[in-house]
């Protein structure tokens, strides 16, 4: 009984901890990647900048939007992309050094926006991977404390860590395919 109200509220706690309460940016497509390739055309650090300071204000604020970034049209195609992901790749590009390294992360988000890459075992678009909060990306080994919401008990050395496997499965698991195994079975 214990286990069940640890359980509950690990899940309460998580879901008030999404970050989707941050919402999904509608983007017109077509015009988001003319932006973009006019951002990558250019020539200069500064100007390059300048640009993407104008696009992401579109973002945060978009009464703003006189580029028709946000104007969905009825037959257009669109994106959806979570906007503080997008808000943060865009200030990601704004702290680039260099205007190679800018470029190279104006090709990333024009690639996540454009294509879909997943693999055999799994749905994750590997292109947006940053909008999966639930898998850690970072090294395992950096996780605070064991899990104690499953039915182990966790006060002996060498004890096992549900999280590894946790992240295993969610790694690999393709949807609406709750009966197969790692191993197909």
């Amino acid at each position: 009984m214990k286990t069940n109200r640890v359980a509950q509220a690990n899940f309460l706690t998580d879901l008030e901890a999404t970050p989707s309460t941050l919402g999904i940016t509608i983007l017109n497509k077509e015009r988001f990647m003319e932006i973009l390739e006019e951002c990558g055309a250019m020539p200069d650090l500064a100007l390059l900048k300048n640009k993407v300071i104008a696009l992401k204000g579109i973002i945060t604020s978009p009464r703003s939007d006189r580029e028709g970034i946000l104007n969905i049209e009825s037959n257009g195609d669109t994106a959806s992309l979570r906007k503080d992901v997008l808000i943060s790749e865009l200030e990601q590009i704004l702290e680039a050094q260099t205007i190679g390294r800018a470029k190279y992360y104006l090709k990333r988000l024009e690639n996540g926006v454009q294509r879909i890459k997943t693999n055999k075992v799994s749905d994750i678009n590997l292109l947006r991977w940053k909008e999966y909060d639930e898998i850690i990306t970072d090294s395992l080994w950096v996780l605070d404390k064991r899990d104690t919401a499953g039915a182990h008990l966790g006060w002996y050395w060498g004890n096992f860590i549900p999280q590894i496997p946790h992240q295993t499965f969610a790694k690999i698991h393709q949807r609406f395919q709750l009966g197969k195994g790692l191993y197909g079975l």
